[in-house]
């Protein structure tokens, strides 16, 4: 097991090399910005011809993309109506931060096991775009970076099974988050990602978990305030 986590830190593994995205991937991730961008908004009902011919794409990839999006809570589909966009859940959320906050610090802990320098640099980079947006209070960017460090840490924890749980729990959040967090509050989020990413860089657990403990904390409590104002985009 040693030897794994050594191979995991000194470098790539042949299936960490990327690979062509699928053309229901592309879907996929065209039509889940959409929602949570709420281009297309809660409550909105379309069709899967429609989306196809803004996307550019037929109908199979469209299909395969808003099947996955159905499992995650995004839309509902009715045959011969078309498909309806989800509304935005606050009490789910406050599930969902119960569910995610074990897991969070399991990708930590993997990271600081396992993951290499590209990572590490990755990762502080990440850090480095999140926090400028924030300052720029620009959202559009901030939850793109936001996004690119999710993905980052997932990705240096080199654990495919994490992956694939926390691409839907982290697509969640983030509709959620683009539809109530406050511009002001990026400030204060981005420097406890920037701690979170400290610790696992410097290969410490404390430090890494401890960040996350704020973390959460700070979720839970925007979360229950969101209960008492209606969405800000």
């Amino acid at each position: 097991m040693a030897g794994l986590e050594f191979a995991g830190r000194g470098r790539a593994t042949p299936a960490d090399a990327p690979r062509p995205r699928s053309l229901a991937e592309t879907a996929y991730d065209a039509i889940e910005q959409m929602i949570i961008s709420r281009r297309l908004a809660p409550g909105a009902m379309v069709s899967e011809g429609e989306l196809g011919a803004e996307l550019g794409l037929g109908r199979t990839p469209v299909r395969e993309a808003l099947a996955r999006l159905k499992m995650i809570g995004f839309v509902e589909v009715h045959p011969r109506r078309g498909v309806l966009v989800t509304q935005v859940d606050i009490i789910k959320h406050l599930e969902l931060l119960e569910v995610r906050r074990p897991l969070d610090e399991t990708v930590a802990r993997c990271a600081i096991a396992r993951a290499t320098e590209a990572d590490v640099a990755r990762l502080l980079d990440c850090v480095g775009g999140l926090r400028s947006t924030a300052e720029a209070r620009d959202r559009e960017a901030y939850f793109r970076h936001k996004r690119a460090l999710h993905e980052g840490l997932v990705g240096a924890a080199h654990n495919p099974t994490l992956t694939g749980t926390m691409a839907a729990l982290h697509a969640q959040s983030r509709r959620f988050w683009y539809t109530y967090e406050p511009t002001a509050s990026f400030p204060d989020c981005a420097a406890i990602h920037a701690a979170i990413v400290s610790g696992i860089a410097a290969r410490d657990a404390g430090a890494a978990l401890a960040g996350i403990a704020t973390l959460f904390d700070f979720l839970d409590r925007m979360t229950r305030r969101a209960l008492d104002r209606r969405p800000l985009v």
